[in-house]
């Protein structure tokens, strides 16, 4: 009972800090149009309706466009190392997932474009204008390592919406001030988020957990990072990734499948719905964060290349 009253809190602390977010940014994007004290407190109660999917209004999404990085990390969230032949991600079906996801939901605070590394995408300019066009969303992140620069001038002229900020992941083996050079000179906004550690997930072997096991890993996780990948939107990118790969079995009730067409608008929403208010998900059995198990490593050590 004192786990699960814990970790409920941390669950709930995590949806009150975006629901903080989500009015200072209504109030920012608003308060030059309307009176200072009318739009803060317009922005107080109209962002209430995030504790309630029912509404559509959500928090987070994560959308990865390219398998391809420039780097190797051990202990990848991601499982990107794990992709013997990367890619970018079919730009047609990214679209139309982003466009189904979109149409379903009334707000979101943030969305976050990822990799592999986003700037090495081809992908990176046409997701941004299908973004930027939707007023839905409040924030647009681009999650980079800092060791690519974007050279596009229509991507570049993207990235400086006011509505979009480069997060710069500061890893110890990476120089990232020549993209700090480039951000500043280009009226870019950007963030740098320090990381002191990571934690292990573990391999991706099924490890046999109990449905009472998988409930409290569960309950631990948060599930904060909701993943749209290939038009299946998972709770978590160790999920989404697992299954693209196929080293986590395609469960079907693990995420929601965007591009059936046998769904409408509302149904989509009301699957995306279920899935939020579930204990657990399959998944789950092949990670070991939430338990005992899950260790910290060092942040972005390197696999080693084999040489042939």
């Amino acid at each position: 009972m004192q786990n699960y009253l814990i970790h409920n809190i941390i669950y709930k602390f995590h949806r009150v800090c975006f629901y903080i977010y989500s009015v200072i940014y209504y109030y920012h994007d608003h308060y030059r149009n309307e009176n200072k004290i009318k739009c803060l407190f317009k922005s107080i109660f109209k962002q209430l309706k995030i504790f309630n999917y029912r509404y559509g209004y959500y928090e987070y999404l994560e959308i990865p466009i390219t398998t391809r990085c420039s780097l190797k990390c051990i202990g990848c969230s991601n499982l990107i190392p794990c992709y013997q032949h990367p890619k970018d991600l079919d730009e047609t079906i990214l679209i139309s997932s982003i466009n189904n996801f979109l149409d379903c939901i009334e707000q979101i605070v943030y969305i976050r474009v990822l990799g592999g590394e986003p700037f090495l995408s081809k992908n990176l300019y046409s997701v941004l204008r299908v973004l930027l066009k939707s007023s839905k969303i409040q924030r647009i992140e681009i999650v980079t390592n800092g060791t690519v620069i974007p050279r596009d001038r229509r991507v570049i002229r993207k990235l400086r919406d006011s509505r979009v900020v480069v997060c710069i992941s500061e890893y110890p083996i990476v120089r990232y001030e020549k993209l700090v050079n480039f951000l500043k000179e280009n009226s870019i906004q950007y963030r740098v988020d320090k990381m002191k550690f990571w934690m292990n997930y573990g391999n991706v072997d099924a490890r046999g957990k109990t449905n009472k096991e998988l409930k409290k890993q569960f309950l631990s996780c948060h599930s904060v990072c909701k993943s749209l990948l290939n038009g299946q939107f998972h709770l978590c990118p160790r999920s989404s990734h697992g299954t693209d790969l196929g080293i986590i079995k395609d469960n079907k009730d693990d995420y929601v499948d965007l591009l059936d067409n046998t769904l409408d608008i509302y149904d989509r929403r009301k699957k995306i719905n279920q899935l939020l208010k579930k204990k657990y998900i399959k998944a789950c059995d092949y990670c070991d964060y939430g338990t005992k198990k899950c260790r910290k490593i060092p942040v972005a050590s390197q696999l080693k290349i084999q040489s042939k």
